[in-house]
Order: C-alpha cells, then structure tokens, then sequence
C-alpha cells in the first residue's frame, strides 16, 4: 500500500541483469525491480555501483522502484547470493532474490538474446554477434524445476547432464491477479554455471538399461536425476510430443519434442531423464535415434482386472460394451464396460473434423490403444499399490473395432416412440373429451328441450283436468245428488223403476270416481308444492287413511330437486306401487326409500303383502296391477325397472334412473 504512494527514495547498489526498460539492482541486505521509460539510457554493467533517484511502484507482483535517474557512482564486488533450493523458488517469496541453486541440467538449447545487444566501442561483429545470444537450461532437483536465462552461450555437450551450482536473479511470472505462476532465473553476462558433477556421457551407443528396472530399489544409491539411455520398440508417436515404445514386456512414455516421423514397430534408442508417472515411470527431456525397422507390436489382450497393473503405457486390446459417446472439437470420450469396471477411453481428433464411424451406445466392442493405469484412483499410503482404473488412448477410429452391433431399440429410440405414442393417446383423449362435451351439450340441448315439452304438456293436461274437474265432473255429481234424491222419494215407483233409477245413481258415482282419478292422473300440483320425498308421503297419506298400513319413507344421499319429468314419472310409479300394495296385497307395512347418488337416483317401494309369483303373472293382472304402465315410464327415462316377489314374502319394486 506503501509502494502506491509513489514515496520519493535514493538507491544505492550493484547493478546486476537488465531487461528492456527495466534492470535488477542489489545491496547487501536484498535486491529490487527498477523500472525505466521507454527508451531511457542505461549505460551500467554487472558489478557497477549505481545511484538510483526516483519514486516507490507498487509493481505487478511485489513492490519495484521507477527511476527518473541513474548514475554510475563506482565498482563494488557483487554480493554474496542468497543459498536457495529449487523448491524455495516456487514459494513465490523470492522476487528478485539474488540466489544460488544446485540441480542436474536436463536442456540446454541456444537462441537469439530478447535483449538486443548494441556494439560497444572496439568491439567486433563477431563480439557483438555472440552478445546476442543467449543460453536457456532448464534445472532440475527432484521434482521441481526451473528455468535458467543465462546471457552467455554454453557448450551443451559440457553441461547437459551435469550437475551445476549457479547463481542468479529470481523472477516469477504472475497472472493478472498478483498470484505467482512460475520461476524463472536470470544470470548477468560474466557468471557461467559451476559444475560439480561432470555429466555421466550416456550415449546411444552404450548399453541401455531395462525399462523394468527404472526407480527400482539400489542399495548402491545409484544416480538419481541423472539421464539414462533405453530402447525398444515403438508402439506409438505423436509427433513432437511424446512416444510410447515396449521393451520386452514392460513399455514406457517417452517425453520429446523431437520431430522426427517413427512408424509403429520401429526399434529406437531414448536417452531421457526419469519422472514419477501416475503409476509408472517415463523419460522427460527425451532425444531418441532410430536403430532399425521391425514388425509392428501386437496388442496385449487384457483378460482381467489384475492385468491392468502390468501394462500401464502398453499397447492393449479388450472386448467391451460402449455405453457412452461424447464428442468434443478436439476429442471423442467414450465410456465402456469391461473387466468387471468402467473403461474410459479417448481418441484425439485434434482441430481437423475426420469423419468418425457410426458407435453407437450398447454395441460389443473391441478397443487397442494406449494403456494409462491409475488415472484419478485413490492412491495408498504405502505399500503395494493394486490399480484398478484404466484410460485407453486410442491412436485412430480404425482401434475400435464392432464385434456386436446396438440393437435399434435403443433408450432414446425408446423415448421417441414412447413420446409418439403418448402424443397419439393424448390427441385422442383430447378427441373423446371434445366429442364427449358435444354429446353432453346436445343431451343438455335435448334435456332442456324435452323438459320444455313436458312442461308445456303438464300445463296442458293441468288445464284438461281443470276444465274435467269444473265441468264434467262437476255435472256427474250434480246429477248423482239428484238421483240421490229422486231414489229417496221413488217410493210410490214401481220396483223396476227403482231399480233403474239405483243403478243410474251407481253408475254415475263410478263415473265420478273415474274422473276424480283421471284428475289425479292428468294433474301433479302436488310436486309444484314438494319435492318427491313430500309427494310421495302425501300420497302415502291419501291411499292409507283410515286403514291400519304402516308407511315408511327414507332418504339416502344429498337430497335434491330432479329434472320435471323424472320426478313426475317416479312419483307415477311410486303412486302405483304404493296404490298396488293397499288395494291388492293386503300390506300391512310399506317401506319407501329414495337413494341419491351423484349421477343417478333410485326408488325402492317394498312392502310384506301377499306376494306373488313374477314368472306367473298374466298379462291382464299386469294391467291390473298397472305393472305394464310403471315398466313403460321407466324404459321411457332410460332407467331400470325390477320387481322381486313370492307368495307370502312381499313385494319390492327397484327403479333407478338418471338425472
């Protein structure tokens, strides 16, 4: 937070490396980053004492300096480096740390200076020429590593594989977020690298040694970090990036950016430095030679699960299921099936689109490629280490081979059909319901329309039964009081006189009997006052007064009013069935229950008269009995009429209908 307020500071120390437009200067208690404008003149070289004028830059990663001016004040001796190990480098605490590190050099490659190099007074071309190169290593100790810029050209022959101490400016590479990436070590012109172990001159001539016996136990200690030379034969080659070569039965990858095209089955010889693999070792930093040509490797079929331990880096086959395909812009990832696990497996297409064939999930298939044991697998602490995931690397689409093809139905065929069927059935529910809600509306057209009818014809039977009632009737019983009365005083008549005028008086008091019951029969002002339950108890009423009939009468269910017509027609064969058990059964009990259900309503009239036999009954008691009639308005609603009777048990008569 300091450094950002661009606090005014003096330097004074040894310059040690420059960048462009930048340089690293040091003192004897640490070292900094000093940054200059564009095109300022920095004339000082490694070992000037140097005065620095400028202001505090809190800097990329850690705080550097900005000067506004640099002056060569005198000479002074280079400060003692700060002893370091390759590992402290990558803590990202040593920015610009002046350093001294020891590790076995694993490349050494030759290039153009990034810094250009003006000539100097009196020098030559050739001077200037070499001043603009400059040598990268790359360092190793263990498993860290790091890389060297070193502004002097190097022989690689004297140190590659050899053991240095080198001394060095520490920097780092960051993100845009302030966070360390990775070390890099800059060398001033003048400083070479000391060698403490010469390099071990491993050649492609010399024996090699055995794949199987890489990072083995040696109680002589052996030469760790140190290059080794291997051959074999070649199983497969990405160009410029790596190989896979089989020696005897143990293979091994091979690390390389050698170019060189080698074809499958040719016997090469590697000199590479060993690395921990994921399960096996490999070589890095890898040159190979090609020693002469041979049949290509045949692929080593895995059986097992526990084979896939011996053969990490091999070229193996095996008879799977695909489960899965998944294509990406540079990779094909399937998944598969076998040796009692899930197999992965991978095919690099790179940017190029190659027409790849038709593998479909569920088919029976037989994979070759490259084998990568102990990818992602939980490690153990110690001990023999049992792998017992695999990744197969394929080296092109000819390494999957069908042995079975998917069958069609597939799950996502499946889906599809089932989809398509459930899209039929849905479009002909929703037919049934459309065509269902047309038949409703016209049944509910219909209802309506016939209820008008009836009530139209109610009316009209209503006003016949009025004018039978306020006429006729009223005229037969006019004249029945008149032949009452002529009868009472006949008494000077002669005896057939009397006799006729008796039986003018009984017809027409049967004639108003009649119409009285036509009356009834044409007229239901009963159900304008009641429901069905209170017509038919007043009903009830009516046929067993003065009589000694018992008359029950139960409601089920939610009691409501019902279309006109039902209710006229239920209460007719209520009326009957009631009228049956008082005049021909000789009842002593009459039971009448109304049941309402949700679309439906039924009338059960039961009584404990004579009873008769159903089967037996002749077609003028039918009339008789009115039984034809009931039958008639029932099957004129649609509904259901039963009648269940024997001698001395009664009778029960069930109507159901809707409403």
């Amino acid at each position: 937070m300091q450094a950002a307020q661009q606090l005014p500071i003096r330097l004074v120390g040894c310059f040690i490396s420059r960048e462009d437009n930048s340089f690293a200067m040091q003192d004897e208690t640490d070292g900094i980053f000093v940054f200059t404008q564009p095109g300022f003149p920095i004339d000082a070289l490694p070992g000037d004492l140097i005065e620095v004028i400028g202001v505090t830059n809190p800097g990329d990663y850690a705080p550097c300096a900005s000067a506004t001016s640099i002056r060569t004040i005198g000479k002074t001796k280079i400060p003692e480096p700060i002893p370091a190990t390759i590992a402290d480098l990558h803590t990202g605490q040593m920015d610009v740390a002046w350093v001294e590190v020891t590790g076995i050099v694993r490349s050494v490659k030759i290039g153009p200076n990034p810094i250009p190099q003006h000539p100097r007074e009196g020098e030559s071309p050739e001077e200037v020429a070499s001043r603009n190169l400059y040598t990268q290593l790359k360092l190793a100790d263990g498993n860290s590593h790091v890389v060297v810029e070193m502004q002097e050209v190097l022989d690689p022959s004297m140190y590659l594989d050899a053991k240095v101490r080198l001394r060095g400016h520490c920097f780092y590479l960051h993100n845009s977020n302030r966070q360390f990436v990775r070390p890099i070590l800059h060398t001033p012109r003048g400083i070479k690298p000391e060698i403490l172990v010469q390099p071990l001159h491993r050649d492609f001539e010399g024996t090699p040694t055995s794949v199987s016996s890489l990072f083995t136990f040696d109680h002589t200690g052996g030469t760790p970090g140190h290059r080794v030379h291997v051959r074999g034969v070649v199983i497969h080659q990405r160009q410029g990036k790596a190989l896979w070569i089989r020696d005897k039965n143990q293979s091994l990858r091979v690390q390389t950016s050698q170019d060189t095209a080698l074809q499958p089955g040719d016997i090469v010889d590697v000199l590479g430095f060993p690395e921990l693999g994921t399960y096996s070792p490999l070589l890095e930093d890898s040159e190979f030679r090609k020693r002469g040509d041979g049949a290509p490797p045949i692929p080593v079929d895995l059986e097992g699960l526990n084979m896939i331990s011996w053969h990490d880096s091999d070229l193996v086959r095996l008879e799977a299921k695909l489960l899965e395909v998944q294509r990406y812009p540079e990779s094909v990832e399937l998944t598969l099936e076998g040796l009692n696990t899930t197999v992965r497996a991978s095919l690099l297409t790179g940017s190029d689109q190659i027409e790849l064939p038709d593998w479909r999930p569920n088919s029976v298939v037989s994979v070759t490629g490259i084998a990568t044991v102990g990818e992602g697998e939980t490690i153990p602490l110690n001990g023999l280490w049992w792998s017992e995931s695999l990744h197969i690397s394929l080296r092109s689409p000819a390494d999957l081979a069908i042995i079975t093809p998917a069958p069609w139905w597939t799950p996502k065929r499946i889906s599809y059909v089932l989809a398509a069927v459930l899209a039929v059935a849905l479009g002909a529910i929703a037919v049934v319901v459309l065509l269902s809600r047309n038949r409703l509306r016209e049944q509910k057209q219909q209802r309506a329309l016939a209820e008008s009818e009836f009530s139209a014809i109610l009316n009209e039977r209503n006003r016949v039964a009025r004018e039978i009632h306020d006429t006729l009737a009223q005229n037969i019983g006019a004249i029945s009081v008149q032949l009452e009365m002529v009868r009472t005083d006949a008494k000077n008549l002669s005896e057939t006189t009397q006799r006729h005028i008796k039986t003018a008086h009984s017809l027409a008091r049967t004639a108003l009997t009649d119409a009285r019951d036509s009356i009834w029969n044409m007229r239901s002002q009963v159900l304008e006052k009641y429901d069905l339950e209170g017509a038919l108890k007043r009903i009830t009423t009516q046929l067993t007064e003065d009589s000694e009939v018992e008359v029950t009468t139960k409601v089920l269910g939610k009691q409501r009013r019902l279309p006109p017509v039902v209710e006229n027609n239920l209460l007719r064969v209520g009326q009957e069935a009631i009228t049956n058990a008082c005049k021909h059964a000789n009842a002593t009990r009459i039971t009448v229950q109304i049941s309402y259900g949700e679309r439906r309503v039924e009338l059960v009239v039961s009584d404990d008269g004579d009873g008769f036999n159903t089967q037996q009954v002749s077609p003028e008691a039918n009339r008789s009995f009115g039984l034809v009639g009931m039958r008639e308005r029932v099957e004129l609603l649609g509904g259901k009429f039963e009648i269940t009777s024997s001698k001395g048990q009664g009778t029960q008569i069930l109507v159901s209908v809707g409403d």
